[in-house]
């Protein structure tokens, strides 16, 4: 199961996303790390009515846990497949670089993108990128758990 996210993660090139704040709408990338307009999201995230959610096809802890949140968290509606959705929540795990890391302290782990839809129902603009950090033995079902509350926490949603 690690291979297939492993392997998933890779195919999205995923770059490791820090959430923090800046002036301009969406997220812009430098230096290795996203910095996103937090106000700019909670906009985004307040005019949206429905939200589809993206994870690895066989990660049902991560697609539960996020459809719990948008559901009873965030009062958003699932899209259904093929359907439309005004933001799309990505959450899935940052690829292990090939580093073996023996030092004691915390690597990224997973992270959850938020993008905007394009109108042809693509992914659009990237809106929000958070990025969960901890022991690079964490289980998988915890680092989501720990990423969706860091996001709850961030924009303090009970």
């Amino acid at each position: 199961m690690c291979v297939l996210f492993a392997t998933f993660s890779l195919g999205l090139s995923l770059i490791p996303a820090h959430a923090q704040s800046d002036a301009g709408a969406g997220c812009t990338l430098k230096n290795h790390v996203y910095t996103c307009d937090g106000a700019a999201f909670q906009k985004a995230l307040a005019g949206a009515q429905t939200v589809s959610i993206e994870t690895h096809n066989t990660d049902g802890v991560a697609r539960s846990q996020l459809q719990e949140l948008i559901t009873k968290k965030l009062a958003k509606t699932v899209a259904t497949e093929g359907g439309h959705a005004d933001l799309n929540f990505l959450l899935v795990p940052i690829a292990d670089q090939g580093v073996v890391n023996t030092s004691p302290g915390d690597v990224d782990l997973g992270t959850l993108r938020v993008y905007a839809t394009a109108a042809d129902g693509s992914r659009g603009q990237l809106v929000w990128a958070e990025t969960f950090s901890g022991q690079s033995d964490l289980p998988w079902p915890s680092v989501v758990h720990g990423l969706i509350q860091q996001f709850q926490s961030r924009f303090h949603i009970k």
